[in-house]
């Protein structure tokens, strides 16, 4: 679809950006009022729809091909947990959800390593579904985007070039562990999956309910394992969870960090996949930045290790293919500064830095007066 390697030589031809003033951007935009910041969100979108860069041209064309206006997926919920009179009825502890701020919930997202997820819009490996979350849908997090040198539908971008690259073969194994974490007193706490406990690598509490609801969905195995489970049969269940648990962990993973490489030049990558960008950013241009093609390329989870290595060893091999995603990340990287000078522009235009510096003269001068 489009090389980035053009538009970086055309970029550094034309020389580097003109520096911003040294003026903090967030302090300046938390003093504008809820309708002011709505405003300058949609101000920041109108103007970067006038603006031609390689970054901006990527995800006009994943939304212009996707299959359906994006007000038309659905709202993310909360995550179900599974029925403990079906899974587990010798020991049917009923659930209760823990409040999204309850202590205990802030505890285990802490002890798991699970942070909030800021995005707007995710794609769902469980359902294959992008939804959206509409109370991230806010100004606050188009400022952030554009804080990232990324454009305002950038969550919406990747989720869509994940659903692309998803091919749905850990669909089942997904849907079990994206059920609630659970505790054995019956709470489940809002914001954590299964999925995300498993991905910590920390030692959790598993119920029998949670335990045997994997299983039983995923193999249709209702007779192996039974609650009660008895103490000495339980290893084998956390080991038959653990061999569910890791293809689909693999063939997730991959993809989600190969789509968050497909906007921007050096996101932050979990699962040690961090030293692989370059890597990512060779394999979309040899995909010519088509969300299709790329996917045509990925392994099961079965393929997941020789994929990886042999990619590493082309890129090692063809130095020349490898360079080339070097300049696309550059690009993003250099393109990226386009939309932080954009967004400066806009607060700017609303006034919120001259409101900062009055801010900032006004404490001033209470401080001298103190002394």
């Amino acid at each position: 679809m489009l090389s980035s390697l053009v538009i970086l030589l055309a970029t550094a031809s034309a020389g580097a950006p003109q520096d911003r003033r040294a003026e903090d951007p967030r302090a300046a935009f938390a003093l504008l009022s809820p309708q002011e910041r709505r405003d300058v969100a949609d101000f920041l979108e109108s103007e970067l729809a006038r603006v031609r860069t390689f970054q901006l041209d990527l995800a006009r064309h994943v939304v212009a091909t996707q299959d359906r206006d994006p007000k038309a997926w659905p709202e993310a919920t909360d995550a179900p947990w599974f029925d403990p009179e079906r899974h587990a009825p010798a020991q049917p502890i009923p659930r209760r959800r823990l409040a999204a701020d309850d202590p205990r919930v802030a505890t285990a997202r802490k002890s798991l390593s699970v942070a909030l997820d800021p995005r707007g819009w995710i794609y769902d490996y469980a359902s294959g579904s992008v939804l959206h979350h509409a109370e991230q849908d806010t100004p606050e997090r188009v400022f952030e985007l554009a804080l990232r040198g990324l454009p305002p539908n950038a969550d919406l971008v990747q989720a869509l070039v994940e659903r692309t690259l998803d091919d749905g073969s850990e669909r089942k194994s997904h849907a079990a562990f994206a059920h609630a974490y659970t505790d054995r007193s019956g709470n489940a706490y809002t914001g954590i999956t299964l999925y995300d406990a498993w991905r910590s690598g920390d030692e959790i509490e598993m119920p029998d309910v949670d335990c045997l609801g994997i299983v039983n969905t995923v193999l249709d195995d209702w007779t192996t394992w039974t609650s009660i489970v008895p103490g000495d049969r339980q290893a084998s269940l956390y080991a038959r969870i653990a061999d569910l648990f890791q293809p689909a962990h693999r063939q997730r993973e991959l993809r989600a960090a190969i789509a968050a490489t497909y906007l921007e030049a050096a996101p932050e990558l979990c699962c040690g996949y961090g030293g692989s960008i370059d890597n990512f950013h060779a394999l979309w241009e040899v995909s010519e930045s088509t969300p299709t093609k790329l996917g045509a390329r990925l392994p099961n989870a079965a393929g997941w290790k020789e994929f990886l290595g042999g990619w590493v060893a082309e890129c090692t091999r063809d130095g020349a293919m490898y360079q080339r995603g070097v300049a696309r990340g550059a690009t993003l990287a250099a393109e990226g500064e386009t939309v932080r000078a954009v967004l400066h522009g806009v607060l700017d235009e609303y006034g919120a830095f001259a409101r900062l510096r009055g801010a900032t003269g006004a404490k001033a001068e209470r401080l001298h007066g103190d002394r």
